[in-house]
C-alpha cells in the first residue's frame, strides 16, 4: 500500500485503510473509488489517503511473486542467459569448438546471484514461465542452477562442484541433433520416435568426446539414463557401475522434468515430485536421493498448497519416513496428516 495526495486519486483505485474525520469514519478500507468518493474527500479536507497496490489486490502466492525484485531480477537473467547459453551450444555442437568453462560457470554464476539459497531457487523455478520455443535449452539451464544448489547442499566445493554445474549445462547436447517436434511432442510417442529419443546420450558422447571436458562430465553425457535397477539405456547399466557424477544428474534431470510444464500437464509441486521419487527410489542412488529429498522437503515447510478438494493449507511438519506426505495447518489452526488421510492430495502451491 502506498500514500497518495488527494488531488492524485483516480476512480477505479482502492482504499487501503478506513478514511476517518474527526472520529467519524467515512470510508472503509477496500471501498473503490468513484466520483462521489473523491467529491466527500474533497468536502472533508482530506489531502492524503492510503491506496492498495497492485501487489496487495494479489491472492496467490504465484500472483505476488511477480512483483518480488529479486524474482523479477531473476526472470531477466535467466532470459537474458538462455539466449547466451543457447548460442554457446549450438555453436559447439556445430564447429566443435569447445566452450571455455569460464563463459558457462559464468551463466550459472550471474543468475545465482539473484537468489539468495536453494529453497529460493525452488520457488523461482516452480513460478518461472519457461520459454515455449527453447525448451531444450531451458531445461539444461535450469539443471545447471540445480546442480549448483544441489552441490552446495551436499558441501561439494572447488572443481568438483564446478564439474557438477557443467554437467547440467552439457548432459542433454545430444538433443540438439534431434527434431524439437519429437522431443517435445505433447502426446505419446511411438516406438519408433522413443528409440530415436533414446539416442541422444550416445549422440551427446560423441559430440564432447574428443574435448578436454573433465570426465565426469563426459560420464554425466553418457549415462544420465541409467538406472541403479539396470532399467535405464543405453546399456542399461547397474549400481556402481554408473559413474557418481551421472546418478547426480539422474536426479536433477529427473527433478526439472517434472517441475516444469508441459502441454498435457501443469508443472508438478516439489512435493508431488518427491512422491514421484519414493515410488521410484530403486532407481536412483540413495545415499545422494534420500539428502537431496530431506532438502527439498524441509524447504517447502510454510509454502502454502491446494488439495485435490480445493482446501488451503499451510505445509506444517514433514513425516522423515515419507516426506511426501507431510501435516498440513489451516488459517483455523485445524491439524490434517496426510499420512492419516490417503484421499487428499496436493495439486498446486499457492
Amino acid at each position: 500500500m502506498k500514500s497518495i495526495a488527494r488531488m492524485a486519486l483516480q476512480p477505479g483505485m482502492i482504499l487501503g485503510e478506513d478514511v476517518e474525520y474527526q472520529g467519524k469514519k467515512l470510508f472503509s478500507a477496500d471501498t473503490v473509488v468513484d466520483e462521489n468518493v473523491l467529491e466527500r474527500l474533497k468536502r472533508y479536507s482530506i489531502m492524503c489517503v492510503t491506496i492498495k497496490e497492485d501487489i496487495d489486490l494479489a491472492t496467490t502466492h504465484y500472483e505476488k511473486i511477480r512483483y518480488n525484485e529479486a524474482f523479477k531480477l531473476f526472470e531477466q537473467k535467466h532470459s537474458d542467459s538462455l539466449m547466451l547459453y543457447k548460442q554457446m551450444m549450438l555453436a559447439f555442437a556445430t564447429t566443435g569448438l569447445q566452450i571455455p568453462d569460464d563463459a558457462l560457470l559464468s551463466i550459472y554464476q550471474d543468475i545465482q546471484s539473484t537468489y539468495q539459497n536453494g529453497s529460493a531457487l525452488l520457488d523461482f523455478l516452480y513460478n518461472l514461465v519457461p520459454n515455449e520455443d527453447e525448451l531444450t535449452f531451458n531445461h539444461c539451464l535450469n539443471s545447471a542452477l540445480l546442480a549448483g544448489t544441489f552441490a552446495d547442499w551436499l558441501s561439494m566445493r572447488g572443481e568438483d562442484k564446478n564439474a557438477l554445474i557443467l554437467s547440467g549445462f552439457y548432459y542433454d547436447i545430444g538433443k540438439l541433433k534431434l527434431p524439437y517436434d519429437l522431443l517435445w511432442k505433447p502426446g505419446k510417442l511411438t516406438d519408433e520416435e522413443y528409440a530415436m529419443v533414446k539416442k541422444h546420450p550416445e549422440i551427446g558422447y560423441s559430440i564432447i568426446r574428443n574435448t578436454t571436458l573433465d570426465n565426469r562430465i563426459k560420464n554425466a553425457v553418457i549415462m544420465h539414463h541409467e538406472r541403479m535397477d539396470g532399467s535405464g539405456y543405453p546399456y542399461h547399466m547397474k549400481g556402481s557401475k554408473i559413474d557418481i557424477f551421472a546418478k547426480y544428474i539422474a536426479i536433477i534431470d529427473t527433478y526439472i522434468a517434472m517441475a516444469s510444464p508441459r502441454a498435457y500437464r501443469n508443472a508438478l509441486t516439489p512435493l508431488q515430485i518427491l512422491g514421484n521419487f519414493e515410488r521410484d527410489m530403486q532407481k536412483y542412488d540413495p545415499t545422494l536421493l534420500i539428502p537431496l529429498m530431506k532438502r527439498i522437503a524441509d524447504a517447502q515447510i510454510g509454502s502454502t498448497v491446494q488439495l485435490n478438494d480445493e482446501s488451503v493449507w499451510e505445509v506444517f511438519v514433514i513425516h522423515p519416513g515419507t516426506l511426501s506426505r507431510p501435516i498440513l495447518k489451516n488459517e483455523n489452526n485445524q491439524i490434517l496428516d496426510l499420512m492419516e488421510n490417503p484421499q487428499f492430495q496436493i495439486i498446486k502451491n499457492l
